[in-house]
């Protein structure tokens, strides 16, 4: 089975930029889950239209500290959350990407890559 890829969406360079313009992306129960390309300057956002709280894991890699556990963040029912992934020590995976386990579909995500 694969990871299904999510592509970032690049913020604005300058400033007034404008908005960001990104669609959601919903989690893939049929595969390992879902991963995007990591730079390092990243904001997660993690969308849930469950009935109820559920766990999304962004899968740890290994790192000069001995990283050993993932970070799992609960959703609530209904809720939006945005996660800052700055840096790549402990979250990139061996061929780039940040990858993120869920149980349900019903978790959306979608990234933004900031300049």
């Amino acid at each position: 089975m694969a990871w299904t890829r999510m592509t970032a969406v690049a913020a604005p360079k300058t400033h007034p930029g404008g908005s960001v313009v990104y669609t959601w992306t919903a989690h893939d129960t049929g595969d390992e889950g879902n991963d995007f390309l990591f730079t390092g300057r990243e904001v997660l956002l993690i969308k849930s239209a469950d009935a109820g709280p559920q766990d999304v894991t962004i899968v740890s890699a290994p790192d000069a500290y001995g990283r050993t556990q993932d970070l799992v963040i609960t959703v609530a029912a209904g809720e939006e959350r945005a996660v800052a992934l700055l840096a790549r020590d402990g979250w990139m995976q061996s061929d780039g990407a940040v990858r993120l386990e869920c149980t349900v579909a019903t978790i959306s995500y979608a990234v933004i890559r900031l300049p």
